[in-house]
């Protein structure tokens, strides 16, 4: 069957969305231009970068010149800091790829931040280097008080930038954070991208690339390593303590994920403010939890949670073979339970893509690979290029709809249980489907389509 005239709209929103996506990349945005000159951090008074000084005093005076780049060379052993640096518009902060910057022990603090004194910096480079937060020797987070979210609080971060337009970060390792390791709000034209996660799994709320709201005209990519929570998050909204901004997300790209038993892949959070014209590609490996989910964790209570033109193109995941060492209370639960792909309930998306997946599953008892949950809505959803190999004993699905979808378009899927009894379905329906389309899709083993439990 042809595709509703609704569908077809869709799609085309969905194209037009990705060409506006591909042309505004932040590597082709004029660059602020850059302050003059450049200088050598190592070569400032009070910069040893022997291990044991604390350097912090010395950097800063080497940004508070406004050179255009400042320079961090490989030092003799790694530079010290115990409170956070702070870079300025126009601002270059380039470090040797190996060269080690550490938060000092009982430091809690950030590592690094912008100035963001005269309302939004403009033309911000982070480049090279391993930030180690040292989350061992720092005071251990606590995101459960119900307070507003106060800049000066210790949680964990990193990185965090607000109020940024044109910036960068890139060709870096983001080592053990007390909680994330970048958080960025109110930021447009921005790219983070060549990142290594390199973390002792010490903590929960452990995640990589963490936005707020009102990020806009963004590319996050090329990301590797296993983080304790989303390994990106785009939180349109958030939890009081850590909400740094509230606004729609938007145009944004995120290419290239890679992890083994890491938790999500990618989150999407949408509590009263939407998300929009966003593309997810190119993610491989296993996770514990979801590789996509559309949330809303009750961030904010009766507030709409809306996603509109979302893409998933290339997904090439399972749930992994083994635990982690020191695992999460609730992972077993996750491997168990949470779906690749999942529309959480009281979420309402209005158009979504997912093409070019690939799923081999072996973990005994995993759950579905695509779900619409109960209470949830998708009114226009597009799968093409779907397959599911089922290697374990259980019933694995490829699509269970438990709760509406509006308009449902599969085509060129398959699905295999292997050995054994027929089990699982392409299609598994426990709710309303207003429009079904199927075209080339095969089923070896399982079913193609089954309504009821």
């Amino acid at each position: 069957m042809y595709p509703s005239r609704a569908g077809w709209q869709t799609g085309v929103f969905l194209i037009v969305s990705i060409m506006f996506l591909r042309g505004t990349t932040a590597e082709e945005i004029p660059a602020v231009p850059a302050q003059s000159g450049a200088v050598d951090a190592l070569s400032f008074p009070g910069v040893k970068g022997d291990g044991n000084h604390d350097d912090t005093e010395g950097i800063q005076a080497a940004l508070n010149t406004r050179a255009g780049t400042v320079h961090l060379p490989s030092p003799p052993a790694r530079y010290l800091i115990s409170k956070a640096l702070v870079v300025y518009s126009g601002q270059t902060i380039l470090m040797d790829r190996n060269a080690v910057i550490r938060l000092a022990d009982k430091a809690d603090s950030l590592m690094l931040t912008n100035d963001s004194r005269s309302g939004v910096d403009r033309g911000i480079r982070v480049q090279g280097g391993i930030w180690d937060g040292n989350n061992a020797n720092q005071t251990p987070h606590d995101f459960s008080p119900q307070v507003a979210y106060d800049p000066a609080r210790f949680l964990g971060v990193l990185i965090r930038f607000n109020n940024v337009k044109n910036l960068r970060i890139a060709d870096l390792t983001l080592k053990d954070p007390e909680s994330f390791a970048v958080q960025l709000g109110n930021v447009e034209q921005f790219t983070v991208e060549n990142v290594d996660f390199d973390y002792n799994l010490l903590r929960p709320n452990m995640d990589g690339i963490h936005l707020n709201g009102n990020c806009r005209h963004g590319r996050i990519a090329h990301l590797k390593g296993t983080t304790n929570d989303d390994m990106v998050a785009l939180n349109a909204d958030d939890g009081s303590i850590a909400e740094m901004a509230r606004g729609p997300i938007t145009d944004i790209q995120v290419d290239g994920l890679f992890s083994d038993n890491g938790y999500t892949a990618v989150r999407l959070l949408s509590a009263g403010s939407p998300i929009s014209r966003v593309r997810l590609s190119n993610i491989v490996g296993t996770y514990r939890y979801n590789v996509v989910s559309f949330t809303h964790h009750d961030v904010h209570p009766g507030a709409p949670s809306v996603f509109e033109s979302i893409l998933i193109d290339g997904v090439f995941c399972s749930k992994p073979g083994k635990p982690l060492a020191n695992p999460l209370p609730s992972d077993a639960w996750g491997c168990a339970n949470a779906p690749l792909i999942w529309v959480a309930p009281g979420v309402v998306v209005k158009s979504l893509t997912i093409q070019n997946l690939e799923r081999v599953e072996r973990r005994p008892g995993a759950p579905d690979t695509i779900v619409t949950d109960a209470k949830a809505t998708v009114e226009n959803l597009h799968i093409s290029d779907a397959h599911l190999v089922n290697a374990t004993e259980s019933a694995v699905s490829l699509v269970r709809n438990s709760g509406t979808t509006g308009v449902l378009n599969m085509t060129d899927a398959s699905g295999v249980a292997e050995s054994g009894a027929p089990r699982g379905c392409l299609l598994h329906n426990l709710g309303t489907i207003g429009e079904r389309n199927l075209s080339n899709v095969s089923a070896t083993n399982m079913a193609v389509y089954s309504e009821g439990p």
